[in-house]
């Protein structure tokens, strides 16, 4: 199917009543000659017709025998044909010979191809390459010009046709360059918008060389006449290769054609991305497109993975399938899927991982595993628990909304024309997938975060706007005090991690000081926190000594207790409370002895949030800083369905 030539709208088999007008054309006519008389075979119930919208192309003349053109091996063209050697295909002359071994042979190819057209009547295979499509008629991302790139931006397309292009100046530079060492008279006809010429022709008709030469490399092959058809993913078709001889290509449908109705060839299903770079169209909603990734670990994070475990099979998570660590994840593309996507989703005990590659989601799983100082070993993949599927959950979140960044939905720019439409459908589609499955993540994440003023009883995801708000709806008071701190320190709408701190300490020394009237939500916070993290020994050490040195020089600026004085700071009147509390052995949610009370909340406090506060996308203003606080379910929220 040549680039310029567009399969039928949506895969629709067209018919005459639906389809621009056709005629013969000489050049049809010259090549179909060439073709019998040299061995080829064309059925007489089937004509190759010619129209602007479809090129040459061809059509039924009545219903037919399923055998509908057969192509013998010795009038393909290919780099065998530089081969003297090879007996089955036709043996050519060409300076270019002198070039094997010099110039890649995908390049070869493309020189012999810009050859024979040069050659014009004296190349043997003049009557076809006379039916290809030129220059003008190229329509794929090769050809496409700064308005046409605009609709790619943000799809994996966009580099992928730089990267191409740029390979392609290299390689024809370099081929210029020996095409002139080894004296070929034509070297300077071969400019870059030749080799771009060829190289689309061939990425955009040729077979693999696979079934009908299994013996030897594979290669590109043209396969003139039988590449005449143009491409939909309803035909019913059959490729009969019979070894060293022939390529026939069959209609299955072909009994029931009807005069003037197109037959197609299908080339398998195919991404949108592979149709428009290699054949220049695009699937309306096509069945099969996926979202490509690519993720490679640096190599010591790889080499320590592998050393402790993570990499060996029974390490993979979430009854994840580990075939993925038998090839090397580094140079895969890896596929987003989304909802009922015919090739299935991906086998994943949590739902909502289900649309995302296994390689993609265990390593994340092992970001989580060194970021939490987990050990590998006391972990149960098919079940690593709550806290470490957040952290997978989070940290798949905030990669898929930084990469759908620069794929919004809809798109401001309108097409102009076909090429611009193709490319506007290509990436629409890929923008749909990776929003569809960010959008199941953020589901997830959304049933965690309250939907009230109340605590919920399963486990949660807390805002810092929530957590302050806790504490003006139970201690008004002492919420000025401490929006009075974050002001005069500028902590406000920044440094959440540092003001999560605060703000548990600030929960701990209210409730304690005031065991009788404590407020049911932060009394029930904390109870929820400390079943979780015991309240530290002053030897335990603290780690973080920057946070430290600030609670303990400023704490009374956003929190006054009573009794505290210009002597004594919040810390110094928790202290006493702490041997009161040993004294009468009274802890309310501490447990066991309470002696320096102030230094260990400060310690407490700081363990909370290095443990359980983490970044969370959580709308349009980007990340928060939230506190994760285990619930009633034992996890149940992991299992729903988004």
């Amino acid at each position: 199917m040549s680039s310029d030539k567009r399969q039928s709208e949506h895969g629709i088999h067209v018919s005459s009543a639906s389809s621009h007008s056709f005629s013969k054309h000489p050049l049809a006519e010259e090549l179909i000659a060439w073709f019998t008389q040299n061995g080829g075979w064309l059925s007489p119930d089937v004509q190759i017709v010619y129209n602007e919208s479809q090129g040459h192309h061809m059509r039924a003349l009545r219903p037919t025998t399923p055998e509908v053109v057969t192509c013998p091996l010795k009038l393909t063209l290919s780099s065998l044909n530089l081969d003297p050697e090879q007996k089955e295909v036709l043996p050519i002359t060409s300076p270019l010979q002198q070039c094997r071994g010099k110039i890649p042979d995908h390049i070869l190819t493309y020189l012999l191809l810009i050859e024979q057209r040069n050659k014009g009547k004296e190349s043997p295979w003049h009557n076809y390459i006379a039916c290809l499509p030129g220059v003008e008629s190229m329509t794929t991302p090769l050809w496409f010009n700064e308005e046409d790139v605009a609709f790619l931006a943000g799809t994996s397309l966009a580099p992928a046709l730089k990267e191409r292009k740029v390979d392609y100046q290299k390689q024809w530079e370099h081929a210029v360059s020996v095409l002139g060492e080894v004296g070929v008279s034509w070297a300077d006809k071969v400019d870059f918008e030749s080799l771009l010429w060829a190289a689309t022709i061939f990425t955009s008709r040729a077979f693999i060389s696979t079934h009908i030469l299994p013996e030897i490399e594979t290669i590109p092959i043209l396969f003139p006449v039988v590449d005449i058809l143009n491409h939909s993913v309803t035909a019913k078709v059959e490729w009969d290769f019979k070894p060293h001889k022939s390529f026939t290509l069959r209609c299955l449908e072909s009994p029931k054609f009807k005069a003037n109705e197109e037959l197609f060839n299908n080339y398998a299903p195919k991404q949108n991305d592979e149709l428009l770079l290699g054949y220049g169209f695009c699937l309306e909603n096509n069945p099969i497109e996926q979202f490509a990734l690519k993720l490679a670990f640096q190599p010591e994070l790889m080499r320590y993975a592998t050393q402790i475990g993570l990499m060996e099979a029974s390490s993979v998570p979430f009854n994840m399938d580990p075939s993925f660590l038998s090839t090397d994840p580094n140079k895969e593309q890896h596929f987003l899927r989304a909802v009922n996507h015919p090739f299935g989703r991906y086998s994943n005990t949590i739902p909502f991982f289900q649309g995302i590659p296994p390689y993609i989601v265990h390593f994340f799983f092992i970001q989580t595993v060194l970021s939490l100082e987990l050990d590998p070993h006391a972990i149960d993949p098919t079940n690593p628990g709550e806290r470490t599927t957040l952290q997978v959950l989070v940290l798949l979140h905030q990669a898929l909304t930084a990469r759908s960044a620069s794929l919004p939905l809809l798109l401001a720019l309108s097409p102009k024309n076909t090429t611009q439409r193709f490319a506007k459908t290509y990436r629409d589609g890929q923008a749909s997938i990776i929003h569809a499955v960010r959008a199941e993540l953020s589901s997830a994440i959304s049933r965690l975060l309250p939907s009230s003023p109340a605590l919920p009883t399963h486990s949660t995801l807390l805002t810092p706007y929530f957590g302050l708000a806790a504490l003006r709806h139970e201690y008004p008071t002492a919420a000025a005090t401490f929006s009075a701190g974050l002001e005069k320190h500028g902590l406000e709408g920044k440094a959440e991690r540092l003001i999560w701190t605060l703000l548990l300490v600030t929960y701990a020394s209210l409730v304690l000081t005031n065991a009788e009237n404590a407020g049911a939500e932060t009394a029930g916070l904390l109870t929820r926190l400390t079943s979780v993290h015991g309240l530290p020994r002053v030897e335990d050490g603290i780690e973080d000594a920057e946070t430290y040195a600030f609670l303990d020089e400023h704490l009374k600026d956003f929190l006054h207790l009573e009794g505290q004085n210009g002597e004594l700071g919040p810390g110094d009147v928790l202290d006493e409370l702490g041997e009161t509390f040993v004294e009468s052995k009274e802890g309310a949610f501490v447990q066991g002895p309470t002696e320096n009370l102030g230094v260990r909340l400060v310690m407490w406090g700081m363990s909370v949030v290095a443990a359980d506060v983490l970044p969370v996308v959580t709308g349009d203003q980007g990340a928060e800083m939230c506190l994760f606080v285990r619930g009633e379910g034992e996890g149940k929220w992991m299992h729903e369905q988004t």
